[in-house]
């Protein structure tokens, strides 16, 4: 019995050491690798804006909330109908309601009886929000003065962008490669290292530009302007990254 348990130990050691020794085999061989992070960006000039257009009705009941705002919509459509010809398009739009609360207070010989503040509803509000966009910078000012002196809408910012703006990721994404390549160069280069093959390539984030401007934030019934002058950006800034992984090895010398 004492013979078999000495044996089983032996055969567990030995397997326990070879499989220690594949290892530290294997760490060795692993080949040497270099991982990088490239980021790039391309610049081009805008040629579409777009921005958010809010009706906003307010009213005590929802019936009267509803039924103003039904036929300040009708109003709205018919501005927007007529900005087609300055080339505004509507994408979507969305609606909403809401209940305007406040806190209704109570008194210190309420408050003995137990009674605590509590929410109440004073009105009701009725939104529809306008997704605009303008492919005519050109025209651009005239169409949102023209919303803004209709007195109906709200408006917030605008952001400015391009129509082909997969293309433009793109060249964004060819640069962040180069700027890859670039660095591992220059990583590889000093230490007489050369880059091999690429093992892998990781896809980073690539964004779209956030070239925006201020719109104004009244409408022209209630003290807003009667002109609106919007200066689009020269140029709005699309960038990517992107991880890639080469294998090196010491530089030949021929």
């Amino acid at each position: 019995m004492i013979l078999r348990s000495v044996l089983t130990a032996l055969v567990l050691s030995s397997i326990t050491f070879h499989a220690a020794a594949e290892m530290a085999s294997s760490d060795s061989r692993r080949e040497p690798v270099l991982t990088v992070l490239g980021q790039g960006s391309y610049e081009v000039r805008p040629d579409i804006a777009r921005f958010r257009a809010t009706l906003s009705t307010e009213e005590k009941t929802l019936e009267a909330t509803m039924r103003q705002h039904g036929e300040r919509a009708t109003r709205a459509a018919a501005v927007l109908q007529e900005l087609k010809l300055l080339g505004l398009e509507v994408e979507k739009s969305s609606f909403r309601t809401n209940e305007r609360r406040v806190v209704k207070s109570v008194t210190t010989e309420e408050l003995a009886r137990g009674l605590r503040p509590s929410s109440v509803i004073e009105g009701y509000t009725a939104a529809t929000d306008f997704f605009l966009r303008s492919p005519s910078l050109e025209n651009l000012n005239q169409a949102v003065t023209k919303l803004a002196a209709s007195g109906l809408f709200g408006f917030q910012t605008i952001q400015f962008s391009v129509l082909q703006e997969r293309g433009a990721l793109n060249q964004a994404r060819r640069a962040a490669m180069l700027d890859a390549r670039e660095q591992a160069q220059a990583y590889a280069e000093p230490v007489d290292l050369e880059l091999g093959q690429i093992l892998a390539i990781t896809d980073g984030e690539a964004q779209p530009p956030q070239g925006e401007a201020d719109l104004p934030s009244r409408s022209a019934g209630y003290g807003g302007p009667s002109t609106v002058q919007i200066v689009p950006p020269a140029v709005v800034k699309f960038t990517a990254s992107v991880n890639v992984t080469w294998r090196i090895a010491p530089r030949v010398v021929k």
